[in-house]
């Protein structure tokens, strides 16, 4: 299951998300977790480094300041009452690290590689926010940085992700997860370099993580959460009318979306198109409801 944007928008939005995923555990499914930073995160790490390459710090702390305020926020309504203060402190750790960082590049060349590791923050933040909601709805989590796993290629900003994975860290930490029903969190959108330096999948990318991972855990569906029920015959948001395809192919779909179609990020059918995984593309916004089948 991937989750991302506006559906972590805020906190009572992640604690929505969590009892999703419950229902689902009901279910005796093995879920994994794929979660993209919370909703307007990934813009504002964009736009500190710009304001870096400006060598304008002030401005690009205070907009750091900004991101740690929705987290902390949005921890405070998703937090149990014993964990809060220790995921608080962890989350705290994390942001003086990202402020480290950011002063620590404001007087070099703002490279592309540099960028990556800053923007990834967005999705290190979220995943442990995501894991205190399921874990506060009775549903045991566990948070994994991809950037571990995930080997991509050198193109910063608009890595592909390569056919390996490091296999021991799914055999001993991600596949026993699952099987002591424990649901991982991983984030989405990072992964490294063969130099293991932390690199990006491109806008969208999250959804490429879900599906490659669903290939590598021969995963026998993939939900691609979204803020509509799937594709249409026209924008949801702007004609009321538009028609919901109920079901589409692997190539009609990957068409639609390299056509300008927002709904599942084009690379991301391919990893699963090979082994027939079908995408079930459901809205966050009416759970019960169907939308988009890709097969």
């Amino acid at each position: 299951m991937k989750f991302g944007g506006a559906a972590f928008a805020n906190g009572n939005n992640i604690l929505n998300i969590a009892k999703i995923v419950k229902d689902y555990k009901k279910r005796n499914r093995d879920i994994v977790i794929v979660a993209s930073a919370m909703e307007g995160v990934t813009d504002k790490l964009f736009l500190i480094g710009e304001l870096l390459k400006k060598k304008q710090l002030k401005k690009a702390l205070n907009i750091l300041h900004i991101i740690k305020k929705q987290h902390i926020s949005a921890l405070k309504i998703v937090s149990r009452k014993e964990e809060g203060i220790r995921i608080e402190i962890e989350m705290i750790k994390l942001f003086s690290q990202l402020e480290n960082y950011v002063k620590n590049i404001s007087m070099k060349d703002i490279t592309p590689a540099r960028i990556d590791f800053l923007v990834s923050f967005g999705e290190r933040f979220v995943i442990r926010l995501v894991t205190e909601a399921l874990e506060r709805s009775g549903v045991p989590a566990y948070p994994i940085d991809a950037s571990n796993i995930l080997a991509t290629t050198h193109n910063f900003g608009n890595a592909i992700p390569l056919p390996r994975i490091k296999q021991n860290y799914l055999d001993q930490i991600l596949t026993p997860l699952v099987k002591r029903n424990i649901v991982p969190v991983v984030t989405g959108y990072i992964g490294y370099s063969g130099d293991g330096c932390t690199t990006t999948l491109g806008r969208g990318g999250s959804d490429l993580t879900a599906t490659f991972l669903a290939n590598f855990l021969d995963a026998q569906a993939i939900y691609l959460w979204k803020d509509v029920l799937g594709f249409y015959n026209d924008d949801p948001h702007k004609n009321k009318k538009a028609t919901l395809f109920e079901k589409l192919s692997y190539d009609k779909a990957e068409k639609l979306a390299k056509n300008g179609a927002k709904v599942v990020y084009y690379k991301a059918i391919l990893p699963v198109r090979k082994k027939r995984i079908p995408i079930y593309v459901r809205s966050y916004l009416k759970p019960q409801e169907r939308g988009t089948t890709i097969s």
